[in-house]
């Protein structure tokens, strides 16, 4: 990838299970890796989930710190998130009054207006902009609401549904919404999905949840902190990719991460001996969306965002255009060069 070589080029230093012998010193890890930028941890093995820990192995990458995410920022009411006029299926108005730009993910569930939705894209929306952000209907019998207004719902939609709303049409997403609601036996007069994700908070995760919180707590704080993404498998199959930049932004959204691949494991039965996928698998996984051919998604004037597609795999990236601080002369801010957009967050995910 032409902004980001060094994230792309994820390297990987697989250890056994969870329940083997302690893994490397951070420093071994680092030196059996194929790159100074990332390595896969200790598989997490909960039932058909294999969860691979991923960290930075070298200098974290700087300048996302000030990027808010759309739980905190709609808590301190500076988002807010309304229907277009009288209702457009696939777009909201996006109101970040913030003094800071926001991180949104694809998948985010947001409850209300005329009909329940979930992010379309994901993206960074500028600070202090008022904007249309692409969205899909995850309920689609209703279509009435006293209130134009959005809450987001805390949770993340669980992957195939993301993967839908990234790289498919709206029929895909009710077609998974409808299929998820049945599996999780929360099917409903308008087929909503906020009973899935309400479920990623009431405590029906919680012993798959329970099981992952103990299994990181045994992770060396050093590499607890260093933790910039997860390597999702199903039954030993990779599923999903998330990595980014920077373990701070990472940190923001690990909680509704997880809980997403959780929702997403929990009606797929566990084989027996099951494998967790080796470096190679995970490396074979994204080389497949990497060699297709990148397409525009979904640009703001800060952010950079682009897809791919391969025979198995999508690929969706973000990149942040930081605003350059204003100088003394107005002259020699015009004819300044802007800066590259840095990735900050990169998804691929299994057809």
């Amino acid at each position: 990838m032409r902004h980001a070589a060094g994230l792309l080029a994820l390297s990987f230093a697989v250890a056994a299970t969870v329940h083997a012998e302690p893994q490397k010193a951070p420093q071994q890890i680092a030196k059996d890796s194929l790159s100074d930028h990332t390595a896969l941890l200790t598989p997490i093995q909960v039932d058909s989930l294999t969860l691979t820990p991923i960290v930075a192995t070298g200098p974290a990458a700087a300048g996302d710190e000030q990027l808010l995410v759309l739980d905190e920022a709609m808590a301190a009411k500076k988002v807010k998130i309304r229907e277009i006029s009288d209702g457009t299926v696939n777009s909201l108005t996006f109101i970040n009054q913030a003094q800071q730009p926001v991180f949104v993910l694809a998948g985010e569930v947001i409850l209300g207006g005329k009909q329940d939705r979930i992010i379309g894209r994901n993206t960074v929306i500028p600070a202090n902009t008022t904007q249309a952000v692409p969205v899909y209907c995850v309920e689609s019998g209703r279509w009435t609401g006293e209130t134009k207004e959005f809450s987001t719902g805390k949770a993340l939609a669980h992957g195939r549904l993301r993967g839908q709303a990234s790289y498919r049409a709206q029929r895909d997403v009710w077609n998974e919404v409808a299929a998820k609601n049945v599996a999780r036996k929360t099917t409903n007069s308008s087929d909503t999905y906020r009973r899935v994700a309400q479920q990623q908070s009431d405590g029906t995760l919680g012993r798959m949840e329970k099981q992952v919180d103990e299994a990181l707590a045994k992770l060396p704080a050093a590499d607890r902190s260093r933790m910039v993404g997860y390597a999702v498998a199903l039954n030993g199959s990779v599923a999903t990719v998330d990595v980014f930049a920077s373990p701070a932004l990472f940190k923001k959204l690990e909680t509704k991460l997880v809980r997403s691949y959780l929702t997403e494991a929990i009606d797929i039965a566990a084989r027996k001996d099951i494998k967790p996928p080796t470096s190679t698998d995970v490396k074979a996984f994204m080389a497949d969306a990497e060699k297709a051919a990148e397409q525009r998604s979904y640009d703001t004037p800060a952010a950079e965002t682009s897809v791919k597609g391969g025979e198995r795999a999508f690929k969706a990236k973000v990149g942040y255009k930081k605003a350059a601080p204003a100088s003394a002369s107005p002259k020699a801010d015009a004819a300044a060069a802007p800066e590259p957009a840095q990735t900050v967050y990169e998804n691929y995910q299994a057809k």
